[in-house]
């Protein structure tokens, strides 16, 4: 078993803490936020309008699979509630590719992208969708945190979902300063150690992970060995240095002194360039469209999420965050980013072509600018 690093409980939540506040809000709103341009639209965020309910998603894949287009099945592990996390795969070719979204309950638009993809991988025999399939073992998990969406509960302050963590009322550590004991964060705690058992935050090996779906997404792994994971996810609004908002971030494994003090710096930084390429396909997708406009996401190097979790295993890994919280008036061109970002992406692994991706659209890619608040002051 490699040896981590023990995190003392006090400062492994502190620093839980930061990564999550940074991943929800990256720097703090501005007193005086920059005009926008557009000047939105700002909606509902939690508005589930044209979201497919638990039930209505696992109906919609069913009827599919009726029809021979997809496998599905449930993932490895249920919800805390009891609930089934579906998993769905497209094609029979021998190399591996892994797509997850919807970890945070409510950054739900990306599970939107993912049922739009899947219909269409699955639902036409064109020769592109043809050459995916056979080239390709392409597994999509729309929704893995299928509590947090719209599990019927409430925290302790009353509220109902949905919400960012799953749901675990018996959780007493790593869980309170996720907001007001709801349960867990579930991308912070993918196993990178030698079972999906593993708490990334305990040194050495153990049992002590307590959070389900991400459990259930590392044994999906374990199963696959998928040569690509990408994870798709929300953001908040930004703006870039000329005040246009950013609706999407890219970014890929970057855990570097974990990956040291594992003793596979030179497998993980193949890996990172791996990953860069594939961001790169990602990017080039939707370089055309007027509504994209892509940043790098400034993360951290927290090594149990996902994107850094699956980097250290092996993977090329890409995280892509889009603007969320915006209700339904541009949300399809929102999703629309996820799900071509995501075909064009399958299309280049089929083909081999990710292999090749030119490396300068990172090296040339912005930064994310400033929060930006709503002016509403909803």
């Amino acid at each position: 078993m490699r040896s981590r690093r023990r995190i003392p409980a006090a400062l492994g939540s502190l620093a839980l803490v930061a990564a999550v506040v940074a991943g929800a809000h990256g720097s703090a709103a501005q007193a005086d936020p920059p005009e926008t341009i557009p000047g939105g639209p700002w909606g509902d965020g939690n508005s589930l309008s044209g979201v497919a309910s638990y039930e209505e998603m696992w109906s919609t894949l069913q009827k599919l699979e009726d029809r021979g287009a997809i496998e599905l099945e449930p993932a490895p592990l249920q919800s805390n509630l009891g609930r089934d996390i579906p998993v769905v795969t497209i094609g029979d070719g021998p190399v591996p590719v892994m797509f997850i979204a919807n970890q945070h309950g409510n950054e739900f638009m990306v599970s939107r992208s993912m049922m739009d993809l899947i219909r269409q991988v699955a639902g036409s025999n064109n020769p592109q969708n043809r050459a995916i399939r056979e080239a390709l073992t392409v597994t999509i998990v729309p929704r893995v945190n299928v509590d947090g969406f719209d599990g019927d509960v409430t925290d302790e302050w009353g509220r109902t979902t949905p919400w960012r963590q799953n749901y675990d009322p018996t959780c007493e550590v790593g869980c309170d300063f996720w907001l007001e004991g709801r349960g867990y964060d579930i991308n912070r705690y993918h196993s990178y150690g030698e079972t999906p058992q593993d708490n990334p935050y305990v040194e050495g090996e153990d049992t002590l992970n307590e959070v389900p779906e991400a459990m259930a997404m590392r044994t999906l792994w374990d199963e696959l060995q998928p040569v690509l994971m990408v994870d798709y996810h929300h953001q908040g609004t930004y703006v870039d240095e000329d005040g246009r908002m950013i609706t999407g971030s890219i970014m890929w494994p970057n855990a570097v002194d974990t990956a040291a003090e594992l003793g596979i710096t030179e497998e993980f930084a193949q890996t990172i360039t791996d990953s860069q390429r594939a961001a790169s396909v990602m990017l080039q997708a939707v370089d055309d469209y007027g509504y994209a406009n892509i940043t790098r996401y400034p993360s951290t190097e927290t090594p149990g999420i996902a994107r850094n979790a699956y980097g250290l295993l092996g993977s090329a890994s890409v995280l892509f965050e889009l603007r969320g919280g915006i209700g339904q008036k541009s949300a399809g061109y929102i999703s629309k980013t996820a799900s071509v970002t995501g075909y064009e992406l399958l299309k280049a692994v089929a083909d081999g072509s990710w292999a090749t991706a030119d490396l300068s659209v990172i090296e040339n890619i912005r930064e994310r600018g400033d929060y930006v608040g709503d002016p509403r002051g909803e």
